[in-house]
């Protein structure tokens, strides 16, 4: 037997039925020729590989990949197997085979002839394969035939596809109950084919017919807008973004009482209507929203369910006794430097993707960093689990947050107690903390006493008064940092004026990172900075922090994190750790049963 004939026999032709599973051994070996059996050994490949039709065009890939290893590629055609497939009765071949094979040839060779087979094979599929009742995996089909008859000037089957598309469409008029005339106006629209007066009326009935559906109702809107612009009516395009908005605002508070997760997805519509009214030239209607998004916020964490857990840190507290036995006052704030760790960038990324796969469910979705106010400060999108390193700004946000949950740990159990400690057993001036920051190289000039001010407040449990000082001279030590180090801490408006940069742009100043470990500020960064990190210097800008805040755990991270700083540079913290038989050399490390939950429920 050939191996058209063959083919007719075994292969189904079905929407998702091209796949290597339909080229058995058993058939092969009914071939006649050795020939005939490597041809279809290719054919096997080709069918095999999973395909991506976007915007751009299409795109071929393994089927599966696993450890290092996957299935057969478009990089593993030869020029020999090029060959064949061109050698190939393309027309006698089933139309699902015919498709592939010419695609292939097209996107990889620019082969034109190929291309008109492709646009006429896919259409072919579409027609067969398409109905009201089945019809998702047919879109791709028609897709490629707009596409590869667009690309090649095949007016011919672009016109008949297109018209097919259109009358459907139109007949339908928004009537069905699924996302079919959205996705096939979505064709059009890109396209730009058909009379789009005659669409606009669609999707207005889209819009009518699905008032409570939200997500229909977004898409007709944007759909809208499209056509819109098509037929070059800007104003009836902004005119729309702004009904959109008022459905948003609508449909809001309809939602808004039902329950939390109700009034968590309000928040989310008032915020894309503000959006739109801003973008739009309704700036006014998007400042009355926003005080309504505002009053909102502040109720939803009134609505949560706290999950209450106890812990038992005796262990904690005990160990920490231990390690400060017999020190004196000097040795003790050393010995707190060596409870607050540093960690390295790369470490908390190996957590993080640890994380990830024990939890993949977990990160599979964005989430809203709130403020006490209930505001959302920052929509951190989720990773990229097949590559999370893709975008190194998304990254690093949620390494900042891996950080941040981090700290808050270590300052509410660690650092707690051992302020706590450190006030409760020493009598100690203001002038006995000169030790660590006389004579300090990090501190800029003149700044000593004011450190020591702001320190002297952290070890007397005046946290509140201590951040506020704290957090700007940090600011500044750094900008002092970088300037020292030849980097521009300044930039010129263009009235001439100069202004100092905001502290992200200094801590991604080239000289800052040539000259000081990219650990230590990145994790300055994110205490200072960062929205997903513990953002300190900002919300105390602002104003935002309150006495209850400045004793959090991530604040007293901050604290100690900016102690140990100044014990790196202080030549007395040194001499105290090097000197012979100091107690310092050792540390007991807590047990493993440290902390204990002691109870976990929810407040009902």
């Amino acid at each position: 037997m050939n191996i058209y004939d063959l083919l007719k026999e075994c292969i189904v032709i079905k929407k998702y039925g091209l796949n290597a599973g339909a080229f058995k051994d058993e058939d092969r070996e009914r071939l006649d020729t050795e020939e005939e059996k490597l041809i279809f050994d290719l054919l096997k490949n080709v069918s095999s590989m999973a395909i991506k039709v976007n915007k751009k065009g299409v795109t071929f890939h393994p089927f599966m990949v696993w450890e290092g290893k996957r299935t057969f590629s478009i990089e593993d055609l030869t020029e020999d197997d090029y060959k064949t497939m061109e050698s190939l009765a393309l027309e006698q071949l089933p139309i699902n085979i015919r498709a592939r094979v010419a695609d292939v040839l097209w996107t990889q060779k620019k082969n034109y002839k190929a291309a008109i087979v492709a646009a006429k094979a896919y259409y072919e599929l579409f027609c067969v394969l398409f109905t009201d009742d089945d019809w998702v995996g047919t879109l791709d089909m028609i897709k490629r035939t707009l596409f590869i008859s667009a690309q090649t000037n095949q007016k011919d089957i672009y016109n008949e596809a297109g018209d097919k598309l259109f009358n459907h469409v139109v007949k339908v008029n928004g009537q069905d109950k699924d996302f079919q005339s959205l996705r096939l106006l979505d064709i059009l629209v890109e396209q730009g084919y058909g009379d789009f007066k005659i669409l606009l009326t669609v999707v207005e009935n889209i819009i009518n017919n699905n008032i409570n559906d939200v997500t229909k109702v977004e898409q007709a809107y944007r759909l809208k807008v499209e056509c819109l612009y098509k037929i070059k009516d800007g104003v009836a395009a902004k005119k729309s973004n702004i009904d959109l908005a008022d459905y948003y605002v609508d449909y809001a508070e309809r939602i808004l009482g039902t329950n939390l997760q109700g009034a968590l997805q309000a928040e989310r519509f008032y915020q894309k209507a503000i959006e739109l009214y801003r973008n739009n030239g309704e700036a006014a209607k998007g400042e009355v929203v926003l005080r309504r998004l505002v009053e909102i916020q502040k109720e939803i964490p009134k609505q949560m369910v706290p999950i209450i857990m106890e812990f038992d840190v005796s262990g904690v507290n005990a160990n920490i006794d231990e390690n400060m036995a017999g020190l004196t006052f000097e040795e003790s704030i050393i010995r707190l430097t060596q409870m607050v760790s540093f960690p390295k960038k790369d470490d908390i990324k190996k957590r993080l993707y640890k994380e990830c796969n024990n939890s993949p469910i977990s990160h599979m979705f964005g989430k809203n960093l709130v403020n006490a106010s209930g505001q959302t400060v920052l929509a951190l999108r989720p990773l990229n689990f097949n590559d999370p390193e893709s975008d190194l700004e998304l990254l690093d946000l949620h390494l900042h947050q891996k950080a941040l949950e981090e700290q808050k740990i270590s300052g509410d159990v660690w650092l707690t107690y051992s302020f706590y400690y450190i006030r409760n057993n020493y009598e100690f001036e203001i002038s006995d903390l000169d030790f660590l920051v006389c004579n300090n190289p990090i501190i800029p000039e003149g700044r000593e006493n004011i450190f020591r001010s702001a320190v002297y407040m952290v070890l007397k449990g005046q946290y509140y008064e201590a951040m506020h000082i704290l957090a700007p001279q940090v600011e500044n030590l750094f900008r002092n940092i970088a300037k020292e180090a030849g980097g521009l801490t300044i930039t010129l408006e263009n009235d001439g004026a100069s202004k100092e940069k905001v502290l992200k742009s200094i801590f991604d100043l080239p000289e800052l990172l040539d000259c000081y470990d990219n650990d230590i500020l990145f994790l300055f960064k994110g205490l200072l900075n960062e929205q997903a990190g513990a953002n300190i210097r900002n919300e105390i800008a602002h104003g935002i922090t309150s006495e209850y805040m400045a004793s959090s755990g991530a604040y007293l991270y901050f604290a100690g994190a900016v102690i140990k700083l100044l014990s790196y540079t202080s030549i007395k913290c040194y001499d105290l750790i090097t000197t012979d038989g100091s107690k310092l050399k050792t540390f007991i490390e807590p047990g493993s049963d440290a902390i204990k939950i002691k109870r976990s429920s929810q407040n009902s």
